[in-house]
């Protein structure tokens, strides 16, 4: 199902079904295990709407930014994000962003992804890529994303890739079958509960 017709249906709809509908297309890798993160925009006024589409589902979040009346939330499954930010390569690279890898605290480590991001906003530093990295992102990707500055990638879909395109196309493409699978669930009566469980 196109992204069009996603939002052509989801125009039809409001209330709990189009915030479902939201999360399934921009979460359905997360809802479906396949990522261990995702971030997603949302109003204000959608934001006690998602939270409660989220209880019961073992996926947190947390609010990086707010500005006017639209927020960004990181959604992810704590046990996984805990144990994915622990391994030793990951811990290296954010290490090299100030994260205080000792303590092996992912409430910590979002908190100053937060921070990074609201002097990003500020104008006070450059743009915190190592959020490539919290969105589940291969270090590979993100280290050639930083030090190539965005440019001489061998293929773009989720995000730019500068290394493993063939295995990263069949990422894509199971992410793609994950938005398809959450939204076609959606609209045949499923609820996010029953999707991430």
């Amino acid at each position: 199902m196109s992204i069009t017709e996603i939002m052509e249906w989801s125009s039809t709809h409001d209330g709990e079904k189009r915030l479902m509908l939201m999360l399934g297309m921009h979460c359905a890798p997360m809802l479906c295990g396949s990522k261990i993160s995702n971030i997603m925009t949302i109003s204000k006024n959608d934001f006690a709407g998602i939270r409660a589409l989220l209880q019961g589902t073992g996926i947190s979040y947390r609010l990086l930014k707010s500005r006017g009346d639209r927020l960004i939330l990181f959604l992810y499954r704590e046990q996984a994000f805990r144990a994915y930010l622990s391994q030793d390569d990951i811990c290296s690279f954010i290490s090299e962003y100030g994260y205080d890898v000792s303590k092996k605290d992912t409430t910590a480590h979002l908190n100053h992804l937060a921070k990074r991001v609201f002097f990003y906003d500020n104008g006070e530093i450059a743009f915190p890529h190592e959020i490539g990295i919290f969105l589940g992102y291969p270090i590979e990707d993100v280290r050639g994303f930083v030090e190539n500055n965005g440019q001489n990638y061998e293929y773009s879909g989720y995000w730019k890739v500068y290394d493993n395109v063939d295995s990263r196309k069949r990422l894509f493409a199971r992410f793609e079958a994950d938005r398809d699978f959450v939204v076609r669930s959606i609209i045949h009566g499923k609820t996010i509960r029953e999707i991430a469980g």
